[in-house]
C-alpha cells in the first residue's frame, strides 16, 4: 500500500482517538455536576450541551472521513468488518443521546435516558475502538 493511501486511511483513527478522549472528558460531567450549584452549574450545563453537539458533529465528520478514505483507496464504500458496520450505528446512538440531553432540562425521564445512554455509549465506544484497533492491522497490512 502506498504511503499516501496509508496516511489517508489513518486519518479516521487519528480523529477518532481525539473524539474518544473528548467524549471521555464529557462523560466526566456526571461526577462534576454533583459538586456544582447555582449559576456555576448553569454555565457548566450550557457548556456541556454545546460540547455534546460539537462531539456529535466531529463524530459524523470522522465517519465521513472513514468512508471517504475507503472509497479513495479503492476498498469500496461498504464496510468490510464489524468495526465498519458499528460506526454508523454508533453515530445514530450518539445522535439519539444528544437529543435526549437537549430535552433533559424539561423532562426528568429524558435526563435519566440521557445518562443511561451515555453509560451504554461509553461501553460501546470502547468495544468499537478495540475492533478498530484490530482492524488497522488488517487494512494497513493488506497488500
Amino acid at each position: 500500500m502506498a504511503t499516501a493511501d496509508t496516511i489517508i486511511l489513518l486519518l479516521h483513527p487519528i480523529t477518532a482517538v481525539a473524539i474518544i478522549a473528548w467524549m471521555w472528558w464529557q462523560y466526566g460531567w456526571k461526577r462534576k455536576t454533583r459538586e456544582m450549584k447555582g449559576t456555576e452549574r448553569q454555565k457548566e450545563l450550557e457548556r456541556h450541551e454545546k460540547v455534546g453537539e460539537r462531539i456529535l458533529q466531529a463524530a459524523i465528520i470522522s465517519v465521513m472521513i472513514a468512508f471517504t478514505a475507503r472509497w479513495y483507496t479503492g476498498l469500496g464504500l461498504l464496510p468490510g468488518s464489524l468495526h465498519g458496520f458499528t460506526g454508523p450505528i454508533g453515530i445514530i446512538l450518539l445522535w439519539v443521546m444528544a437529543r435526549w440531553g437537549r430535552k433533559s432540562r424539561k423532562d426528568k425521564l429524558q435526563k435519566t435516558k440521557h445518562g443511561r445512554a451515555a453509560d451504554l455509549l461509553i461501553a460501546l465506544m470502547i468495544f468499537h475502538s478495540f475492533l478498530g484497533f484490530l482492524y488497522i492491522f488488517d487494512v494497513v497490512g493488506a497488500p
